[in-house]
């Protein structure tokens, strides 16, 4: 590992340094920062390396809540960044940002720099686990905002709810700075224009297949709009996980692909070539840090349709570049379907509204802009 790390990345995943953050990085590298990395063990894809930065893995369980995993994974981390000792240390994600930001500071760390990409699922999900982990989820959050210096949200609605609990207040009052920014934005090189084709009609939801992506509703409203609309197209793509709590099984895609009308794709790899060629994308998500499906649809041209919930409304100006359904209500899906369905001849207007506003907003080199300028307050002292 390289010495005299300007910044160490604390990722909650391989794929997500990659994909997610890859960007954010060449352009620390371009501004002449040092940067390494450490990567879950368990998920560690050779293909990370194409960053040619100074990777480690290091001990993360995800989804324990086992207070002694969580002991067990910091006193790791911890010395994990003794040895590294980087100037500052950006994580991303609980477990990271929970962990990071504790053993960064107990490790003599000058920088704490904290992402929150998505509150998850304890936020959009009822029932008493839910409602536990949210508790202790907004806990593990402030202490990182505490702890940290500079706080990042990918939207004004998470900011909004990590700042009612009292550690994220205390935060405020030690001076502690909260910036938004818009998701990860999005490449508008790597997914270029695509006009709304012309021929037939279809939607694509494309997502992990998880009840919180709102998949079910997906389904259900494609069967009830097919009644009517018998020659359209609805595709979903996306990866099954059945270790995961709340997942769809192989068995219920199945069954939604004789009975609902579905043409179920898998794990696509040629995102611009689904994308392209639908008509609409839709993501009918409980909740969202700020989808980059959402924004990778947009770039391409594409009008949306996504639900009225905090990291999907961000993006969309209901009406211009798409429309908001209520999460959880197929009903009012179904109804904006067939209202895009009766109304195909604004979508290529509404497609380059959305290219439009990932321009002004969303387009990755701003995005990364705007949190460099942030870190560079501390990074340059």
């Amino acid at each position: 590992m390289k010495e005299n790390i300007d910044v160490l990345f604390i990722a909650a995943n391989a794929r997500s340094l990659l994909h997610n953050r890859g960007r954010l990085i060449g352009s620390m590298k371009a501004q002449g920062l040092s940067v390494a990395a450490l990567v879950p063990s368990y998920d560690y894809i050779e293909e990370v390396e194409k960053l040619d930065i100074p990777i480690e893995k290091y001990d993360l369980d995800r989804h324990s809540l086992n207070p002694f995993d969580f002991i067990s994974q910091l006193s790791g981390l911890i010395r994990k960044v003794k040895h590294l000792a980087p100037k500052a240390v950006f994580c991303y994600s609980i477990k990271p940002i929970a962990l990071g930001a504790v053993a960064a500071r107990l490790s003599g760390v000058k920088y704490v720099f904290s992402l929150v990409t998505g509150l998850g699922y304890a936020y959009c999900a009822d029932g008493l686990k839910p409602r536990l982990v949210r508790v202790a989820s907004r806990f593990l959050y402030g202490i990182a905002a505490v702890v940290g210096d500079l706080f990042i949200f990918q939207n004004e609605d998470d900011k909004k709810e990590l700042s009612k609990g009292w550690l994220f207040k205390l935060a405020d009052v030690l001076g502690k700075k909260k910036i938004v920014v818009g998701g990860s934005g999005v490449d508008i090189e790597e997914y270029p224009y695509q006009p709304v084709p012309t021929e037939g009609f279809s939607f694509l939801c494309m997502a992990r297949l998880i009840k919180e992506k709102g998949v079910i509703e997906y389904a259900e409203a494609a069967k009830e709009v097919k009644e009517d609309f018998p020659d359209t197209t609805f595709y979903l793509a996306g990866p099954i996980d059945e270790n995961l709590v709340t997942a769809i099984n192989r068995d219920t895609v199945t069954r939604w692909e004789k009975q609902h009308g579905i043409t179920y794709l898998g794990q696509v790899s040629d995102v611009n070539k689904w994308i392209g060629s639908s008509t609409v994308f839709v993501l009918p998500s409980y909740r969202e840090g700020t989808s980059r499906a959402i924004l990778e649809a947009m770039s391409i041209g594409r009008p949306i349709l996504t639900t009225n919930v905090p990291g999907c409304r961000g993006p969309v100006v209901n009406g211009v570049n798409g429309y908001l359904a209520e999460a959880k209500d197929v009903k009012t899906l179904k109804n904006l379907m067939i209202r895009m369905l009766n109304e195909k001849e604004q979508l290529q207007a509404m497609g380059l509204a959305s290219r439009n506003r990932i321009k002004e907003v969303y387009e990755v080199e701003k995005v990364n802009a705007n949190m460099l300028e942030a870190m560079n307050e501390y990074l340059a002292q």
